[in-house]
């Protein structure tokens, strides 16, 4: 069966060390050994197994947790093995994350929400498509939102909860756009949770419990306006 790239690189380091704890290898030896791994693998004799779709669906951090659960990196000489494994393991993650980051920065450019894109960017995809159209929808990305004492309450999305800030007109007060970002990111997280996820659902966050009193045709002018930009992030056909 064949391994996982970060099982086969954690054992053939600790192998090394192992022997030279002893002093049985020899740095001639060591090299030998490398280069018989390298043919194996070049070989098919010893294929790592590719990595799980799984291992990219954490955050940075997260997967830097993970890395170095798995790798102890303590010296120079683990240079090389840590730059594969972050160009294997972490890189696509972060390729992912600037992609959307900037995708989220064209699309509201010269608003208010553009700053707050890397925050935005740290969630999957559908989350941030909710946070990006439910914005446009409720306050045209920052351009009409509540103040309080002359400073705006980075509040985009006519969130009725409390910040850090309080409250200003009936809505929440944050104090950065970090703080905004995920308070609102894990409101809409929470409810993508229970299968509230796409703008036709997610219309709870216009009308609460339910939309039974509210002007029908409002009410699908909400979903269509958050649709557009849901369905831009998403790649999917108008």
């Amino acid at each position: 069966m064949s391994e996982n790239p970060l099982d086969f690189y954690k054992k053939l380091k600790k192998e090394l060390k192992n022997r030279l704890k002893i002093r049985e290898l020899k740095p001639a030896t060591i090299l030998i050994f490398i280069m018989g791994c390298f043919f194996y693998l070049q070989l098919g004799l010893l294929t790592p197994a590719p990595l799980k779709a799984e291992s990219f669906s954490y955050s940075d951090q997260e997967l830097q947790k993970k890395i170095s659960e798995n790798i102890d990196f303590k010296s120079r000489d683990d240079f090389a093995l840590q730059k594969k494994v972050r160009e294997e393991v972490l890189a696509p993650e972060i390729i992912v994350k600037n992609n959307l980051e900037e995708e989220i920065k064209s699309i509201t450019k010269n608003h208010p929400i553009e700053e707050m894109a890397p925050f935005i960017a740290e969630y999957d995809k559908k989350i941030a498509a909710l946070i990006v159209g439910i914005a446009k929808k409720e306050s045209n990305w920052g351009i009409h939102s509540p103040s309080k004492n002359g400073q705006t309450c980075y509040n985009y999305w006519g969130y009725k909860g409390a910040g850090s800030r309080g409250t200003a007109l009936g809505y929440g007060c944050f104090s950065t756009p970090e703080e905004a970002v995920a308070i609102i990111g894990k409101r809409i997280d929470d409810l993508a949770q229970k299968r509230i996820d796409t703008p036709q659902k997610m219309v709870v966050w216009k009308c609460g419990s339910s939309c039974a009193g509210h002007d029908p045709a409002g009410v699908n002018k909400w979903i269509s306006d958050v649709s557009i930009y849901y369905n831009k992030i998403n790649n999917v056909p108008s």
